[in-house]
């Protein structure tokens, strides 16, 4: 009976053990399984803030193209404002010349020789040879065109020469860039006996057929005389070239007429 008895405790521990054995084997799986989704769960809150932070990127990034599209059409806005204004006020008298307005997309001022470059070219109407002008001044001379692009001569280079008027009594001169200061201009073939004061206004003469006349390029900063008989006179411009956004091309579809007349007149 003992030995029986024996034999039952021996059957109950080997029963517990087994049992227990089962437990812990229901442990680790369920563990191992709770290890699993942690990792999926990682994953997927890693994937999610992936995704959150491309989103945060492309909203910024529509926001800045927004405020990029507010702001050029705001610049458009002006550039129509202007447009209107300069009509009215500048080339009312100077209808037989056209226009075609254009965005500045490179410029220089710190070279002897500057350059700009428009976002207008053949397609647009463009050729060589034509005046670029805003309503503060004369701006160049087209260069080269290509079907969307066209390069200017800047007003501030060494070759540029533009016919003036003196506003207040219209003798004429040239207008040339001394290679220095991007605000600053020169004439000197003005003689001494025109009368001329500090703060007068230069403006574009009519004998070119490039630009209209009538164009205020900008005002007498100072002046003296020289021994040949002619003033020195640096003319501050009107126009802040550091600062160009918008340009007018203009033409006249009768300049190749006086052209070809003047052409003549210089063969005989």
């Amino acid at each position: 009976m003992f030995s029986s008895l024996k034999i039952g405790l021996v059957l109950v521990m080997l029963a517990s053990a087994g049992g227990a054995y089962l437990y812990v084997q229901k442990l680790q799986k369920d563990n191992a399984i709770l290890k699993t989704n942690q990792v999926k769960l990682e994953i997927a809150v890693e994937e999610s803030n992936q995704v959150i932070e491309q989103q945060t990127k492309d909203l910024k990034q529509i926001r800045s193209t927004l405020t990029k599209i507010d702001e050029e059409n705001a610049k458009l806005k002006t550039l129509l404002t202007n447009h209107q204004n300069f009509f009215d006020s500048t080339f009312i008298h100077n209808k037989k010349f056209k226009y075609i307005a254009a965005k500045v997309i490179k410029n220089s001022i710190k070279k002897r020789n500057n350059y700009l470059t428009i976002n207008k070219g053949i397609k647009d109407g463009v050729r060589s040879g034509m005046g670029v002008v805003t309503s503060q001044g004369v701006i160049g001379i087209v260069h080269s065109v290509s079907q969307n692009y066209s390069l200017i001569i800047s007003l501030l280079h060494h070759k540029s020469a533009t016919g003036i008027f003196l506003k207040k009594n219209m003798h004429t001169g040239i207008l040339k860039w001394n290679g220095f200061n991007y605000r600053i201009a020169t004439i000197n073939d003005l003689p001494v006996h025109v009368p001329i004061n500090i703060g007068d206004t230069i403006i574009t003469n009519s004998y070119s057929n490039i630009y209209p006349e009538g164009i205020s390029i900008g005002t007498i900063a100072n002046l003296n005389k020289n021994d040949d008989g002619f003033y020195n006179i640096n003319v501050k411009l009107l126009e802040d070239f550091n600062n160009l956004r918008y340009v007018y091309v203009v033409h006249s579809p009768q300049s190749n007429e006086q052209l070809q007349l003047e052409k003549i007149n210089r063969n005989e």
